[in-house]
């Protein structure tokens, strides 16, 4: 399995479709408790005319913690490291909600290295303001990582996809549960209350971007994408009967939207 060590001695796992050092880049970068797995229908979709990177940040997934404390420069800092050691100079980026707020500061910290930029279910306020980080670290800490996993499954998919895929829930929060670590997704949990918003960052985010988000998602309402997409001067869509969780729920919708994005026709 491939790993970079970073020099904090965080081991981050990646996926690379690599298609040749000519070929654009794209890469994904997870929410929170997702991993490259969650990607694995848009890695396909988009790995015929890109070289399709997916990592877990650090304290994710396969990724470890690392030595130093969690932070977005920490975050933004980690994907340089690796896009420097894989020889990536230039990507377009796709985020979705943790992970589209790092995409956003990365590009703004770091805009010669970003083409296009697709944030996903992003709140324009901070995460300290936000009840629901501050609830399932609650969660976490009383009840373990199967309670948080529910929770968070539940509140981030749309009424639509709950309905009509109840039997897919408890099996999708335990292979959330199997796949992150109790430890890690606490210490992310308690960085995050501390995040500058979200609407702080975007106004130095200058390239094209795209901001996307679900008509049902329960945890950034549409008034708070508009915000935040006015913030970035931004193209705007919405998947109407999906959640939080777009690439899952709605995954045709998702990839034309993203693709369209990337391959302007004018």
């Amino acid at each position: 399995m491939p790993y970079f060590e970073t020099k904090d001695e965080c081991r981050l796992y990646y996926v690379l479709a690599d298609k040749g050092q000519n070929t654009p880049v794209l890469i994904f970068l997870n929410g929170l408790a997702q991993t490259t797995t969650y990607w694995h229908g848009q890695a396909r979709f988009f790995e015929d005319n890109y070289r399709v990177l997916r990592y877990d940040a650090r304290a994710q997934g396969r990724s470890t913690l690392g030595k130093n404390p969690i932070s977005p420069l920490q975050h933004i800092a980690d994907l340089q490291d690796l896009c420097d050691h894989l020889g990536v100079n230039k990507a377009s980026l796709v985020g979705l909600s943790h992970g589209a707020y790092i995409a956003a500061a990365y590009t703004a910290r770091h805009p010669e290295s970003v083409n296009r930029l697709v944030v996903c279910n992003l709140r324009a306020g901070s995460y300290g303001g936000s009840d629901i980080v501050a609830r399932w670290l609650r969660k976490l800490k009383k009840e373990g990582l199967l309670s948080y996993a529910r929770d968070v499954i539940q509140a981030a998919t749309g009424r639509r996809f709950r309905n009509t895929h109840a039997h897919l829930i408890p099996m999708m929060a335990k292979a959330v549960a199997a796949r992150n670590s109790e430890a890690g997704l606490a210490r992310q949990l308690e960085a995050m209350q501390s995040y500058p918003p979200a609407g702080e960052i975007t106004p130095r985010v200058k390239i094209p971007t795209l901001v996307i988000n679900g008509g049902e998602d329960e945890i950034v309402p549409a008034a708070d994408a508009g915000l935040l997409a006015r913030s970035l001067h931004a193209a705007t869509a919405t998947i109407e009967k999906a959640g939080h969780s777009l690439p899952v729920e709605a995954p045709e919708k998702f990839n034309l939207l993203v693709h369209d994005f990337l391959n302007p026709t004018t």
